[in-house]
């Protein structure tokens, strides 16, 4: 951010009427903590917004409550804390930010979003104890990848699975990748094959949650090898949706096979051309340029990607 554009947001009459609101709240009060969330289901791990750490899903709470995917009583425990003028510990991040400079923090940021700004008034009234349904969801169904990019691990990626196994983790001081690390801290992939709690309720969930959209995002693992990818798009295409302002999104490293990639761009066509979906944006990346992005994301055809 340059000097010029952060001067015009920290006067920004939107960020500047969005922030008095919330301080009428509370001084800890964020509308993400209702309205985002990324559900990371192969570890059966969320967090509302991305800058506090995961934390587990009971399954007991989903057994009761398939939304607890987001709406686990430790999250709301937090909400609690926001509407009670409390800062939860876990939101450091804007903390800092306010504490040690004048600029606004993300909490300003996140809850001035559409997805977020219009529910101020039904989130302050509803409460901390009810559920809510988030309006942008990122969600990671398996960890299922063909990539073992060095700055990823076990929970993100199946390759990096087999790697650690066969060769253990990193040998920093941390033992980066160490498996038994990653079992202790309840962020040991659930294998994409086997039968997953998280998956079920998310499908029990999503019929109700569909409706209330504003943005869904996948991610991964690599989305396009997760079958219920396939799935979620094909239930875009199959079922009327009344909110035609869904924005939907994919994070892929587009290094599958030819044949997936047809495929998706066949479903994709088929949501545009019916209007299914308001915006559809594929996020890819690349980090450096030829064979030095091919050491950093090991799997990536450099060439092919751009393709």
């Amino acid at each position: 951010m340059t000097a010029e554009t952060s001067k015009i947001s920290f006067t920004n009459p939107d960020y500047v009427n969005t922030k008095k609101k919330l301080d009428k709240i509370g001084c800890g009060m964020c509308l993400a903590k209702w309205t985002q969330v990324t559900i990371h289901l192969q570890m059966g791990q969320t967090h509302s917004c991305h800058h506090p750490s995961t934390h587990h899903i009971p399954v007991g709470e989903l057994k009761r409550n398939p939304s607890a995917l987001h709406n686990t009583l430790f999250k709301k425990q937090k909400r609690k804390e926001m509407l009670e003028g409390k800062r939860p510990k876990e939101c450091d991040y804007c903390w800092n930010v306010e504490d040690n400079s004048d600029s606004f923090s993300d909490r300003t940021f996140k809850s001035n979003e559409s997805w977020s700004a219009p529910h101020y008034d039904e989130i302050v009234n509803l409460g901390w104890r009810q559920d809510f349904n988030p309006r942008y969801v990122e969600v990671a169904f398996s960890n299922n990848c063909n990539f073992k990019c060095s700055y990823c691990g076990p929970s993100f990626s199946s390759a990096w699975v087999q790697e650690a196994k066969e060769h253990g983790p990193y040998p920093t001081d941390d033992k980066f990748n160490d498996i038994e690390y990653l079992k202790a801290n309840k962020k040991m992939p659930i294998h994409h094959k086997d039968y997953n709690p998280y998956v079920e309720a998310f499908w029990k969930w999503w019929p109700d949650l569909y409706r209330d959209l504003h943005t869904f995002r996948i991610t991964g693992g690599e989305p396009l090898m997760a079958k219920d990818t396939w799935k979620i798009l094909d239930y875009i295409i199959d079922e009327p949706n009344p909110n035609t302002n869904l924005n939907l999104a994919i994070n892929s490293n587009l290094g599958i096979n030819d044949g997936l990639v047809n495929k998706f761009i066949e479903k994709i066509k088929k949501i545009e051309d019916a209007n299914k979906v308001k915006e559809f944006i594929i996020f890819t990346s690349v980090d450096a340029w030829g064979e030095q992005a091919e050491y950093i994301r090991n799997g990536l055809e450099f060439n092919r990607f751009w393709d």
